[in-house]
């Protein structure tokens, strides 16, 4: 009985006990003292004494009723959070059906528009395939005659390529034949310039010639005096005639100087034309017009 009221739980709480067995816990269940089957009377308790079994019954009562109004507390609270929950879910589900029945009422509306303006589109989508069709036949028209027209440019270029090889094959030989004669006109000027430095030479040597005899001249009067005026007369003829002779051979000179520098000065003309045709003839080869 012990073992049972104390070891019975692990919570240190007595089991529960039938109402028979717990009736007759007070009698001694031997057969050696009573004699009979149910054994020896009960003894009296005296009005003092607490049966341990009602303590322990009355002590697992109470502690069933506070667990049970512990659990009904918690029952409670958590109807409470539900009843809120269950409210603000309410509240929710009202507003989100408020917001569908604007949003459906806002889609219908779009969907009202897009399909008029899908029906409007549709018209402009078929009057845009009619203008293309329009578009593309004119585009068709307008590429045939520029493929006409380019291979009339193509046969007109050919044309041009032939005349442009026969006349460059010109250009080219008449090139050869300038560059002959510049070579022949080179040769020529060295020749003038050859024969000019000749002739200057000649000219300087008797203008020496001619200052050395009037040095002569000079100092012989200075040495034979005034010998008579026929003397001074026929010396100041010579040195007339000399004078003359010298102012007619310095005319003839300078004559001589001009046609030359005029001779030079045409030949370098040549030269640079016939040099700048040349060049125009390798670097921009291009056919004269007719």
């Amino acid at each position: 009985y012990q073992r049972r009221v104390h070891g019975g739980s692990s919570c240190g709480i007595a089991a529960p006990l039938p109402p028979a067995r717990a009736s007759m816990a007070a009698y001694d269940g031997s057969t050696g003292s009573g004699g009979g089957p149910f054994g020896a009377m009960p003894v009296p308790l005296g009005e003092g004494d607490v049966d341990p079994t009602m303590e322990a019954f009355t002590q697992w009562l109470a502690e069933l009723k506070a667990r049970s109004n512990s659990g009904l507390a918690q029952l409670l609270t958590e109807m409470g959070v539900l009843r809120d929950g269950i409210t603000w879910n309410s509240t929710d589900l009202t507003e989100y059906k408020r917001h569908s029945i604007s949003a459906q009422q806002q889609m219908q509306s779009q969907l009202t528009d897009l399909r008029s303006k899908l029906t409007t589109s549709y018209g402009e989508i078929t009057a845009l395939v009619k203008q293309k069709s329009a578009t593309d036949k004119e585009l068709i028209s307008e590429v045939n005659a520029l493929q006409q027209q380019l291979s009339l440019r193509s046969a007109e270029l050919e044309a041009l390529k032939k005349t442009y090889s026969a006349t460059h094959q010109k250009m080219q030989n008449s090139l050869i034949q300038i560059q002959g004669q510049l070579q022949s006109t080179s040769s020529d000027i060295l020749s003038s310039r050859t024969q000019v430095q000749k002739v200057r030479e000649q000219v300087d040597y008797k203008l020496g010639e001619l200052e050395q005899t009037m040095t002569r001249l000079r100092g012989m009067l200075e040495t034979t005096g005034r010998e008579g005026q026929t003397h001074a007369l026929l010396i100041q003829e010579d040195i007339a005639n000399l004078h003359q002779a010298l102012t007619t051979l310095s005319a003839d000179f300078f004559d001589h100087k001009r046609v030359s520098q005029q001779t030079q000065n045409k030949l370098a003309g040549q030269v640079a034309m016939l040099e700048e045709s040349q060049k125009k003839g390798q670097f921009d080869p291009r056919p004269e017009p007719s």
